[in-house]
């Protein structure tokens, strides 16, 4: 898989995410690349922590993004690849998007990260147009209340009424995920049941958009 992690906007958990999917991946015995675009350089320095088997983490310039993910494809040594990209709009944030399996797009329950959310969308449907293919993208809600607040129930219903795909799978604000910066031990080392739990479903709901994707361009790619 090629998951690019997306958002305009700092904060909503989206080199935490990236992370620990790629932990996640990485520790069911897969090859893993994580190739960090965020200017912050935040997932850089946890894998120099982790030391995951199978999990590489590359620090790498946008002006050397394209060689770099074209020698990886070609190579074929890995099975996924993820994309923490850079939280600004520019190009190579948009040559990452055109090369995914899926785009997820990390976002609090709150108003202006839902818009900013909207921002990415938009960039991905202009992508994907010029692509002339559909490109996959889910909203993920991070940094979640435990409990049910009037916050969360706008979140949804301002979501249902913009007709944006969410997963079904939510990230409740756990001390798991900040730690993991801390120690370099990703959440289903630390919390195999709260925040562990959370990362196995949202890498396997990952996992069946991408597949479901693929075989629904299966049928157009054979008569073409």
């Amino acid at each position: 898989m090629i998951i690019s992690f997306a958002s305009s906007k700092g904060g909503v958990g989206k080199s935490t995410t990236c992370a620990a999917i790629g932990a996640r991946l990485a520790q069911r015995g897969e090859q893993v690349l994580i190739i960090d675009l965020d200017q912050n350089r935040t997932l850089e320095r946890w894998g120099r922590k982790a030391k995951i088997a199978g999990l590489t983490v590359k620090a790498i310039e946008r002006d050397n993004f394209t060689q770099e993910f074209r020698d990886n494809v070609t190579a074929g040594a890995v099975d996924h690849i993820l994309i923490d990209l850079a939280g600004a709009r520019e190009a190579t944030v948009l040559k990452a998007i055109a090369r995914s399996d899926l785009v997820v797009i990390p976002a609090q329950a709150s108003e202006p990260d839902l818009r900013e959310a909207l921002v990415v969308v938009s960039d991905i449907r202009d992508v994907a147009e010029e692509k002339g293919g559909p490109i996959p993208y889910r909203l993920l809600l991070t940094k979640m209340p435990s409990l049910r607040t009037r916050v969360t129930d706008f979140a949804y219903q301002e979501l249902a009424r913009l007709g944006l795909p969410i997963f079904r799978t939510v990230m409740v604000e756990r001390v798991a995920y900040k730690e993991m910066f801390l120690t370099g031990s990703p959440p289903a080392v630390t919390e195999t049941g709260g925040a562990g739990a959370e990362i196995a479903a949202l890498a396997s709901e990952m996992e069946e958009i991408v597949k479901e994707t693929q075989r629904k361009s299966e049928p157009r790619a054979a008569a073409g």
